[in-house]
């Protein structure tokens, strides 16, 4: 008579052991990086007190801590009667090149391509404004005077044109108009 003895596998058990020694090394991990460990003070305290502003020997209260608010850029202020897009444009770059065309003239178009990848490549912004509307062409006779179409502005806050290239232009020349006027710096 043959009896087979019952032999037992270990390797679940290995694998549950490893399984709960990786848990382990993963909240220790945890923990030390919250600060919970290391870094007391003297008395041993595992809490972190938050910074504040001395107040000086003088009597003199200290300036109010920073907010995210009061951390906010200061408000830029442009000239009266801009266009709404140039105005839009100069709240975020000092520099604006303003590209004054006709969309129906398709002699326009490539003009108005090169003054905006000389624009780009200045790091000014850029703007179209087509004439060919009434509302359009009286706000911008409003702001520059009279312009014939093709006509690339260079516009630097508050709002003041500092170039004006009546015509045809490339995109190098609209890229230095842009970089005299301070665009990049």
């Amino acid at each position: 008579m043959h009896t087979i003895a019952a032999t037992t596998n270990r390797n679940p058990r290995v694998a549950l052991i490893a399984v709960v020694a990786l848990v382990a090394a993963f909240a220790l991990l945890m923990v030390v990086r919250s600060g919970v460990i290391g870094g007391s003070d003297s008395g041993g305290s595992a809490t972190t007190k938050p910074l504040t502003a001395a107040t000086p020997a003088t009597g003199v209260a200290a300036p109010a801590a920073t907010t995210p608010a009061a951390r906010k850029t200061p408000k830029v202020v442009l000239l009266p009667d801009l266009p709404a897009s140039v105005a839009h444009a100069l709240r975020y770059s000092k520099v604006t090149v303003v590209s004054v065309y006709v969309g129906q003239a398709a002699g326009d178009r490539p003009f108005v391509l090169a003054a905006r990848k000389g624009a780009r490549a200045a790091g000014a912004n850029f703007v179209a404004v087509n004439v060919g509307s009434d509302k359009q062409a009286a706000t911008i006779t409003k702001f520059a005077g009279t312009v014939s179409s093709p006509t690339t502005l260079v516009v630097r806050r508050p709002g003041k044109i500092v170039t004006q290239l009546s015509g045809p232009v490339d995109t190098t020349v609209v890229q230095q108009a842009a970089h005299n006027a301070g665009a990049r710096r």
